[in-house]
């Protein structure tokens, strides 16, 4: 029986290459669990899984990205502040349209470079869906998602804490946000957190419980299987295009499972300061 999956979404040029080895995070952390009793499999995605006969990336495909990824972004601040919608329906009005056209202007200047945006975002989705899936498929309890840049400063705290949240069978969350990525006062989910459950690492840690689900970059989440498996279906039913970042795509499938049922106010908790640093933000 396996009771953790780790998987990493990677590629061959990336340059924390580090993270596909012996001595990478997931590694580290799979050998630190592995001590404390656990069965873990590992898996490192560096696919490029990007079919272009399944989405020829045009000049249109690229400004559709643009566009909903930037309409996304205001559906979730309403999300967060639904007892303020008027708030963000008048920062929509005055500044949505400035931000859209900046974004248009920016990224299809060049029609490379807005080609291998795409592309990028099209590999980096179908890596998390392909980790998400084979973790399902590994029969673990909890599923791991590390993007590469994650790492853990000290992979026997985040092993610890990983084992506590396996091995407790009740009251636990659909998923945990492990990533110093964004604080939640910087996420402005701040009054939407309460503290909750203790950490049981070697370092101090507050472990943060959310009235609706949020996220925190996806570059470090642990998801329950039993959580996971709805959460990928409502992803694989969006459509590729428009292509949305990740990060996005999941906010976007949260929204649609809280307001289903899906999900609620005892599916979301998020460790601060997280055990894994997002090396792309914290250099």
């Amino acid at each position: 029986m396996t009771d953790l999956f780790i998987g990493v979404v990677s590629h061959e040029r990336s340059r924390f290459v580090d993270s596909q080895g012996p001595r990478g995070t997931a590694a580290l952390l799979a050998a630190a669990c592995t001590d404390l009793g656990l069965n873990v499999v590992t898996r490192v995605n560096t696919d490029d899984a990007y079919d272009p006969a399944q989405l020829p990336i045009t000049r249109a495909v690229v400004q559709r990205c643009i566009l909903a990824q930037s309409r996304l972004e205001f559906s979730w601040r309403n999300y967060l502040h639904a007892d303020r919608p008027g708030m963000w329906g008048r920062l929509r009005n005055l500044a949505g349209g400035a931000v859209i056209a900046a974004r248009l202007e920016l990224t299809t200047a060049s029609r490379e470079a807005g080609v291998q945006m795409v592309r990028r975002l099209i590999n980096i989705e179908l890596s998390h869906l392909s980790l998400l899936g084979a973790g399902l498929e590994s029969g673990a309890d909890w599923i791991l998602i590390l993007e590469d840049d994650a790492l853990a400063p000290d992979p026997q705290d985040a092993a610890m804490g990983l084992t506590s949240l396996v091995r407790t069978a009740d009251a636990v969350p659909g998923y945990v946000n492990l990533s110093v990525s964004h604080t939640a006062a910087e996420l402005g989910v701040a009054a939407l957190m309460t503290h909750g459950s203790r950490w049981e690492g070697l370092l101090p840690r507050t472990v943060l419980h959310a009235a609706r689900p949020v996220t925190n970059t996806v570059c470090a989440i642990a998801y329950r299987a039993s959580f996971a498996a709805p959460l990928l279906r409502a992803m694989e039913a969006m459509p590729l295009d428009p292509v949305i970042p990740i990060d996005w795509k999941l906010n976007a499938a949260l929204m649609e499972m809280f307001r289903s049922g899906q999900a609620d106010g005892s599916t979301c908790w998020q460790v601060e300061p997280g055990p894994f640093q997002q090396r792309s933000m914290h250099a």
